[in-house]
Formats: structure tokens, C-alpha cells, sequence
């Protein structure tokens, strides 16, 4: 509630930043001791946004429902040019930590898998082959580079939750900033959730190791575990899409020019985590030692005929 109707706000407009200073100037005039006493536990907030939206005109209104409108949308989208959880446990074999911001970048990554669903078992995604990338020449740079990249996506996508928290009022929930963050954190939770139990699966005393993709021969011990996980990060996944859908629709005092800026900073991250994960899953240059020339099998030598004949005839 302390950042709520301070400026800069998303509301743009002059005459409803007016408004809105005017209506807390008001009430905090009214009664300074009560006032101070609910806007300390936000229970002010909701007579101050009633009184900014009976003060403001029709086309104003209409300009803020098309601005909760675009902002309601931006899950949809995030589903649709995102990651799926799959991609981020195949880099997790090899990149923890990149498969970890890469969640973060794209909260909304099990609604992408779910549209283009693969026939792939979920306790085969850890058996299928991890990241191409040449990990012992310029690959190290590659890779130092995207982990950069990706730390500073994610911390992007966290900054503008907190902001759109903070700035951006919900009808229902006033006082609270932190459900857009709530949100975004609930990708890297469920991230952190699949790899925990995928790992647990895996039947090998090396399964926490750091890097799996040097382990070979790796075995799921219990399909039905991984199959359950599955299920249960599945419907989380819709649940956190229609959580931020509800959410960001409800989102009030947000000039459509804001709300398109918002969805171009959600949006970019979550491209980023996509070309990420088809560079590395599918178009990374091959390890050297993965494209090496394998030997050529020779066949076995035939002697020569006047060798056998030489041999036949001395005995």
C-alpha cells in the first residue's frame, strides 16, 4: 500500500493523476489520525481507488478496461511463444542454472506444452539427447554469454512484476503488490519441482550430480512418479495461467500505452528463453567429441592366392 497512487503511475493522464491526488488529499484531510492508520494496513485503498473511478469520464474508463484487456492477454502470449518444461529439464542435464532463469523468463510454460503436446512419455524427456553445443572451444564463451543474458531476462521479468505490483492496482485485492510477482515465481517453482522429482527417479547414486549429461546409461526407476509429476505440474500450470490472466485483467489506472510497454517487457524475455532453447536443443554447433569421424570398419585381410599356392606347394 505504500507505493499505491504514488507517482509515476500508469494511469498517464493528467486529469486522473489530479484526480488522484486530490482524493487522497481529501480523505487524508478528513480524519488524519484514521487515515494514517489504514493506509498503514491498506484498508484505504479501496475508498481511494472508488473515488478516482466515479471522478473520471467515459472515454477515461474505456481507454483503462482496453489497458486491463491487453494486460489480461499477456499470459496467452507467453504461452504461446515460450518454453515448454520439457526444453528447460533437457538443458537442466547440463546447465542448472541456465534451465532455472530460463524458467523465470516465462511464467506461463506448461500452456505452450500443452497446446503442442509431443508423444514423448514424460519419463523419457531425461533420456533424450541434452544440449548440441561444444562445450571445450568457443562454446564457453557461447555459454557465458547466455547465462549472462538469461540473468538479466529474468531479472527484468521480476523487475516489471514488482512494478506492475506496486503501481498497478487490482479491484479486488487494493492494498496487495505482490501478485504479479506471485505469479512469475510460480514458473521457476514448478521448474524446481520437476528437476527435484526427476532426479529422484533417476535410478543411479550419481542422479544429483551436477552435470547428468556426462553419466551414461541413465535408467527412470518409477515411470508412474514421473507420470503423477506430470499430471500434478500440469494442473498447476492452468492454474497459474488463469491465476495470471485474473490478475492482470483485474489490473485498474492502466493507460493502454502502458499496458502494451508491460506486455513488450513480458514478451521479450520469454522470446529470449525460446531462441535459447532451439539454439541449444537443436541448432547448437555438435560437441567435438559427439562429431568426431568415427573409425571405419576394415575388413578382415584375404590372403593372396599365390601365397596359398607357395605355401601348398612347400608342404
Amino acid at each position: 500500500m505504500r507505493y499505491k497512487f504514488n507517482f509515476p503511475t500508469y494511469a498517464e493522464y493528467a486529469p486522473t493523476n489530479t484526480l488522484i491526488a486530490s482524493c487522497v488529499q481529501n480523505l487524508s484531510a478528513a480524519d488524519p489520525i484514521t487515515y494514517e492508520a489504514s493506509y498503514e494496513v491498506g484498508s484505504i485503498c479501496p475508498a481511494i481507488l472508488h473515488c478516482v473511478l466515479n471522478g473520471i469520464d467515459n472515454g477515461t474508463t474505456a481507454n483503462y478496461a482496453a489497458g486491463s484487456t491487453i494486460l489480461g492477454f499477456i499470459p496467452t502470449i507467453l504461452s504461446m511463444i515460450g518454453t515448454s518444461r520439457d526444453d528447460h529439464l533437457r538443458i537442466h542435464k547440463q546447465f542448472p542454472i541456465l534451465a532455472l532463469l530460463l524458467s523465470a523468463c516465462n511464467p506461463s510454460t506448461i500452456v505452450a506444452g500443452l497446446a503442442w503436446r509431443t508423444n514423448t512419455p514424460p519419463e523419457d524427456v531425461l533420456l533424450k539427447s541434452g544440449v548440441q553445443i561444444d562445450t571445450y572451444r568457443r562454446g564457453k564463451i557461447i555459454m557465458v554469454v547466455i547465462h549472462g543474458t538469461a540473468m538479466a531476462a529474468a531479472g527484468v521479468t521480476i523487475w516489471q512484476a514488482v512494478v506492475l505490483g506496486m503501481r498497478g492496482v487490482v479491484a479486488f485485492a487494493c492494498p496487495t503488490w505482490y501478485n504479479p510477482l506471485f505469479w512469475v515465481l510460480l514458473g521457476p517453482v514448478a521448474h524446481i519441482i520437476d528437476f527435484t522429482t526427476s532426479r529422484w527417479c533417476i535410478g543411479s547414486r550419481h542422479r544429483w550430480s551436477w552435470n547428468l549429461s556426462v553419466l551414461d546409461g541413465l535408467k527412470v526407476r518409477w515411470s508412474w512418479v514421473m507420470r503423477l509429476k506430470d499430471m500434478i505440474l500440469t494442473i498447476l500450470a492452468l492454474a497459474e495461467y488463469v491465476y495470471g490472466t485474473v490478475i492482470l485483467s483485474s489490473m485498474q489506472l492502466v493507460a493502454p500505452l502502458s499496458a502494451l510497454k508491460i506486455a513488450v517487457i513480458f514478451a521479450f524475455p520469454a522470446i529470449f528463453a525460446k531462441l535459447v532453447s532451439v539454439f541449444l536443443l537443436e541448432l547448437g554447433p555438435q560437441d567435438h567429441k559427439d562429431s568426431a569421424p568415427k573409425p571405419e570398419h576394415t575388413l578382415p585381410s584375404i590372403p593372396r592366392r599365390d601365397t596359398e599356392d607357395s605355401l601348398g606347394g612347400n608342404l
